[in-house]
Formats: structure tokens, C-alpha cells, sequence
């Protein structure tokens, strides 16, 4: 074996993983130390119609970035045979809602995951898309430049193959949505019929959007491993 080879190829290792330390650690000293400049949702969550816990999304603009986190908890009588505890970190660009960095910790059940992608670790130029995840995707439409788009051009990363795989996030109608935060006339967003074909029963995903300005995301409903939850607004603070 080369030993220089195998040492250079070591120090990048070390350096990419030094990189993904030090924005992970950037990133949470943001949310501790400048909560007056995030802006963050409360949500209770249902497990088919049983409540089950609670879900907290935190939005924070720097310049022209933008960083989040997504975490949800399962608790009481849902905790019991379907626990959850997901988090999901997204650095994205500002104002065009590019994904830079995301980072999702899945705990749902007995099913374990993690799924990362950082830009910096690929050719994104050569990419036919740029990559918008669909954590930043609901950011976006948040946004009061985006508000009451008709739809959003999503771009999933497709890890196996290093390509982006493109699909529509569009406004499917108006719904009333009563919730705890309120009574809201919203706009419901629904995935294109393209994502039936990449994620299983994701077209069951929709979010609802106020029709307020600033937007706020009313309510949510997310694919998980075993099925989908319920995310209803019950408090915003910004």
C-alpha cells in the first residue's frame, strides 16, 4: 500500500468530517444564542386522529441563509407503540430556497435512519437541478416572497445515483383550518403524482399555508416509515 496515498486519503477524510463539525456546531450556537431573530411553530401531532405528542419548527434568517430545524416527539398513549423522535436540521440559500446542508435523524419505531447532504460534497453545478429538499421547500413557501405561489419546484436528492429528481409542490385548493393557534383560510399543497413513484404513500403529504401574510403553516401532514402524522399549529412565536 502507498503510504502517502493512504494518509492524504486519511487527512481528507478528517477534514470533511472537521467541515461537517464545525457547521453542525455553528448552526446550534444560532439557535441558542439568537432566538429573537428565529421565528418558531408549536404543533401537537396526531397518530390517525389519537393525539401523541408535539413537534416544534424553528426558522432563522441570516443574511442569505437560512436555518431550521424540524423536530418531532411522540408522547403518552402513542409513545407506547410508536415512538418518534426525528430531528432534521436544513441550511438552505436565500432568497431561491436552495438546499446547502441537511441533516435528518430518524427515530420512528424500531426503524432507525439517517440521511445527510451537504453541497459541498458534490459537482452540484453539473446537477440538471440545484437541490431543494422538501424541508426547505416548506420554509420557502413560509416566505412573504413566496406567498400564494401555485407551486414550487422541488428537487429530492437521489443519493444512489448522485442526480436530483425534480417534482412540483403545487396548490391543490382553499381549506378552513381550525386550530388551537386559531381559524385560518389556507391554501393546501399537495406533491405532484411523480413522488407516488419515489417514496411510498407520500402522496398522502400536505401542508396548508395561511392565506395571512406573513404565511403560516397551518397544518401539516408528513409520510413517516409506518404511515403519516397530523401537525396542527398551536403556538408561533417570532
Amino acid at each position: 500500500m502507498n503510504t502517502k496515498s493512504y494518509t492524504n486519503d486519511k487527512s481528507e477524510m478528517t477534514l470533511k468530517k472537521h467541515k461537517r463539525l464545525e457547521l453542525f456546531g455553528c448552526m446550534i450556537l444560532i439557535f441558542i444564542y439568537s432566538p429573537l431573530n428565529a421565528h418558531e411553530y408549536f404543533f401537537d401531532i396526531f397518530f390517525r386522529g389519537i393525539p401523541g405528542g408535539n413537534a416544534k419548527l424553528t426558522v432563522d434568517y441570516q443574511v442569505d441563509t437560512v436555518f431550521a430545524s424540524f423536530i418531532i416527539n411522540s408522547s403518552g398513549f402513542v409513545d407506547t407503540f410508536f415512538k418518534v423522535r426525528d430531528t432534521t436540521i436544513v441550511v438552505a440559500s436565500y432568497p431561491d430556497f436552495f438546499t446547502l446542508f441537511f441533516d435528518k435523524r430518524i427515530n420512528e419505531g424500531k426503524y432507525k435512519a439517517r440521511r445527510e447532504f451537504n453541497v459541498k460534497n458534490i459537482q452540484h453545478k453539473e446537477l440538471p437541478y440545484p437541490v431543494r429538499d422538501e424541508y426547505t421547500t416548506m420554509i420557502m413557501l413560509l416566505d412573504p416572497l413566496y406567498f400564494s405561489v401555485d407551486s414550487v419546484l422541488v428537487s429530492l436528492w437521489d443519493r444512489k445515483d448522485s442526480v436530483t429528481v425534480p417534482l412540483f409542490l403545487s396548490k391543490a385548493g382553499k381549506e378552513i383550518i381550525n386550530s388551537p393557534a386559531g381559524t385560518f383560510p389556507t391554501f393546501v399543497y399537495k406533491p405532484s403524482n411523480d413522488l407516488k413513484n419515489l417514496i411510498k404513500d407520500s402522496s398522502n403529504s400536505k401542508i396548508w399555508i395561511s392565506e395571512t401574510l406573513p404565511p403560516l403553516p397551518v397544518q401539516m401532514q408528513i409520510h413517516l416509515k409506518y404511515g403519516s402524522i397530523l401537525c396542527v399549529l398551536k403556538k408561533v412565536i417570532r
